[in-house]
């Protein structure tokens, strides 16, 4: 996960200024906590504190870092309920998180600390009204991961009997004497009748030998395909990504299950961390550096953030495919570098800058040919 902003209508130095200092604090690694979180917790807390110069600093807490056995009423119709405190209106107003992870060993008891909602990036998909935490997204596949793990484990094992092969020495009468072999072999002498690669032995009469034959694991692979297809349908995830496995996926097949997967991913980035994540930082941020003295004050202008491209089964396609539509005029270049992850802006004066370098240098690359275009009815390609 990636981040890049370029303001609507705010000059580039308000960009610049946001780039540096979300460097400087490791901002793309903090992403990276959030997403995980994001998953495997169901939601992620972000604390916007203020260093002594006055910037912006982010501190992740654990989920389970929130009391949730702080559950009391509040004088004029507040209430506490799981660390989250709410005004009369069921407003959240504050969250009550412990100084410490509850599992942490060595830890003292101190009271919970309250930080007001305002300070407090509360991260999380909302799946009914009235919902204040977030479920792990791994919630409605844990049983089946579970009986999958289960179902791995057993198909080990049973391949390890499969290759216990036993041979048994019979004796069909009870009349024999000694051993099998003619030279008195005993039947408990390992070394003797155990199998050898090449070895013929001839057993005399009233001896027999058979072999185990341990249960076969039949159907077990296919049942485990059909495990694994449940858990990455409930993970919306397609199956070769969850998996690995691609010796079963074609083009068609990848780029209908990776169509679907992009879309999934930019519903998330645009409908819970731009609005819920993001946005908060940034207007935080700009508030900040406005009191620093950095820009002028006001309210913080609307961005628009850039995430990494997700390339494509066959990227010359998808580049045509772009290419026409902007010709057509029903894609603008904004919206299409924007689907590549950069600014348009800096896009241009990259370019600008190639090519003023290029001829202060006296360097010159041959354009590329233009695609070439559709015959006509009668044949001819239009000119």
């Amino acid at each position: 996960m990636g981040y890049g902003a370029t303001p609507a209508g705010t000059d580039s130095g308000a960009v610049a200024a946001f780039l540096e200092w979300a460097a400087d604090i490791g901002f793309a690694g903090l992403q990276g906590e959030v997403a995980d979180a994001l998953v495997t917790d169901g939601e992620a807390f972000v604390i916007l504190r203020v260093d002594a110069e006055g910037r912006l600093r982010l501190q992740h807490v654990p989920a389970e870092q929130l009391d949730e056995s702080m559950t009391v009423d509040l004088a004029g119709g507040g209430y506490i309920a799981g660390g989250i405190e709410f005004d009369a209106d069921d407003q959240v107003v504050a969250y009550h998180f412990r100084s410490a992870r509850p599992t942490d060993q060595f830890q003292t008891y101190a009271p919970p600390v309250r930080v007001a909602a305002q300070d407090v990036v509360h991260v999380f998909r909302r799946l009914g009204a009235g919902q204040t935490r977030g479920l792990s997204w791994f919630a409605p596949v844990v049983l089946a991961m579970n009986e999958h793990s289960q179902l791995s484990d057993a198909n080990l094992v049973t391949a390890k009997i499969q290759a216990m092969l036993t041979a048994f020495l019979i004796d069909q009468n009870g009349t024999a004497q000694g051993g099998p072999f003619s030279d008195g072999t005993r039947v408990g002498d390992l070394s003797e009748v155990s199998l050898e690669p090449g070895t013929v032995r001839v057993l005399p009469p009233g001896w027999d030998i058979r072999f185990s034959t341990p249960m076969q694991m039949a159907e077990s692979v296919n049942l485990m395909g059909v495990s694994l297809r449940a858990i990455a349908a409930g993970l919306q995830i397609p199956e070769f990504l969850l998996s690995g496995d691609l010796s079963r996926v074609n083009y068609s097949s990848a780029r209908t299950a990776l169509v679907q997967f992009r879309q999934h991913l930019e519903t998330i980035q645009h409908t819970l961390l731009v609005p819920s994540f993001l946005n908060p930082i940034w207007r935080r941020w700009h508030l900040l550096e406005s009191l620093r003295g950095t820009f002028p004050m006001g309210e913080a202008p609307p961005v628009e953030w850039h995430f990494p491209a997700m390339p494509w089964v066959d990227p010359l396609k998808d580049a045509e495919a772009t290419a026409l539509l902007i010709d057509r005029g029903l894609l603008s270049r904004r919206m299409a570098v924007a689907s590549l992850g950069y600014s348009v802006d800096a896009l241009d004066a990259e370019i600008a800058a190639d090519h003023a370098r290029e001829a202060a240098l006296g360097l010159s690359f041959p354009a590329q040919p233009s695609a070439p275009r559709a015959p006509n009815k009668e044949g001819a390609a239009d000119a």
